[in-house]
């Protein structure tokens, strides 16, 4: 290039870059992870996961996990025995154990109700089965329009 002038060093060098920047945009595109594309899958493991968090606290039989957005609706069998003093520690510290299990559930809806229960134990099963969470919108908004956040 010493014996090129100087307009022709600048063609020269501005081809090479072309060239080079040309290369460097024809290189595959990184796919995201599967996860992230299926919500509903993740939304199954995040609350597989809490339910069994939440069957860990003593008294709990058996609980249920339904989540939506950054909200747990967690239904719980618990002994029928049980005074209501028992029921409330229990429910408070079902929602502070999946609280600070995942950090992006801020709002935990604990029920004991048998009938509750049933209802979120059915939801659950079928998001499950493959269900979005959307097809059970209006019986979850439901549930969670006649429950309370638990206190922490």
């Amino acid at each position: 290039m010493k014996d090129l002038p100087v307009n022709k060093k600048w063609i020269v060098i501005f081809c090479l870059l072309m060239a080079a920047m040309l290369a460097a945009g024809c290189t595959a595109a990184r796919k995201p992870e599967a996860t992230n594309r299926n919500p509903v899958a993740r939304e199954n493991k995040q609350a597989r996961m809490l339910a069994q968090e939440a069957a860990k606290v003593e008294g709990v039989k058996s609980a249920y996990v339904v989540v939506s957005g950054n909200m747990a609706v967690v239904g719980l069998n618990i002994d029928k025995n049980m005074e209501a003093a028992q029921t409330d520690r229990i429910k408070s510290e079902v929602g502070q154990r999946l609280k600070n299990a995942d950090r992006q559930i801020n709002d935990v809806r604990v029920s004991t109700d048998a009938d509750t229960v049933t209802r979120i134990r059915n939801i659950s099963e079928g998001i499950r089965q493959g269900r979005p969470v959307t097809d059970f919108t209006k019986q979850l908004d439901e549930i969670v329009r006649r429950m309370t956040p638990t206190k922490e």
